[in-house]
C-alpha cells in the first residue's frame, strides 16, 4: 500500500538444504485437479518442483537463478522466427499445441479439422514464400558498424529461406 510503512520482520533466508527438504516431495508437474502438498500454505506456496532440482549439482548452487538474458533472447528470437517462417521440426506450432488450443483458447480458425486429422490450418502469422524471400533479402542487406555485430548475410539461407548460425549477440542486436 502507498504511504504505509512496513514494520514486519524480514524472514530468515532458507539454506539450500532446507529448500531441498521442502521441495523433495512436491511433484514436478501440476496435476489437474490440483493436489496440493500437506505443507502448502503453512510453510510455502509452491505448487510444483522445478525440473532443475533433478540435476545433481542444483541443490549446491548458491545462486540458482543466475540466468543469461542474451541466451534467453536468442531462444525467444529463434522460436519466434522459426514459427513465423514455419520451419518443420523447429516450430512450437504442432498437433499437440493445436489440440490444447481447442481446450484452452477460443480460436476456431486454428483448431484441427475433425475430418482431416493430420491437416493443420495455416496460422495468420505464418509468412508466405514471397514474404519469406523479402524478409531474408532485407536481413541480408542489413549493415552494422565494424565490431557491432557479425555479418547477418552469412546467416541467411536464400535457397531454404531461413536463418541459422546467429550468435546470441547477433540476436540481441537484431531484436
Amino acid at each position: 500500500m502507498k504511504n504505509r510503512v512496513e514494520n514486519k520482520v524480514e524472514r530468515a533466508r532458507l539454506t539450500r538444504d532446507q529448500i531441498l527438504d521442502r521441495v523433495v516431495n512436491i511433484s514436478p508437474t501440476i496435476e489437474i485437479p490440483l493436489l496440493l502438498p500437506d505443507s502448502y500454505g503453512s510453510n510455502h506456496r509452491w505448487t510444483k518442483k522445478s525440473i532443475f532440482w533433478n540435476l545433481l549439482y542444483w541443490s549446491t548452487l548458491l545462486i540458482r537463478y543466475n540466468l543469461d538474458a542474451m541466451h534467453i533472447e536468442k531462444n525467444v528470437l529463434d522460436n519466434i522466427f522459426n514459427m513465423v517462417i514455419d520451419i518443420k521440426g523447429k516450430t512450437k506450432d504442432n498437433m499437440n499445441a493445436r489440440r490444447n488450443l481447442k481446450i484452452i483458447c477460443n480460436h476456431p480458425e486454428l483448431e484441427l479439422d475433425e475430418c482431416r486429422l493430420n491437416v493443420m490450418p495455416k496460422a495468420v502469422y505464418i509468412l508466405g514464400k514471397e514474404q519469406k524471400r523479402r524478409l531474408c533479402q532485407w536481413i541480408r542487406g542489413l549493415r552494422f558498424p565494424d565490431g557491432y555485430a557479425s555479418n547477418l548475410a552469412h546467416c541467411v539461407d536464400m535457397m531454404e529461406l531461413q536463418m541459422h548460425g546467429m550468435k546470441s549477440h547477433d540476436c540481441h542486436v537484431f531484436m
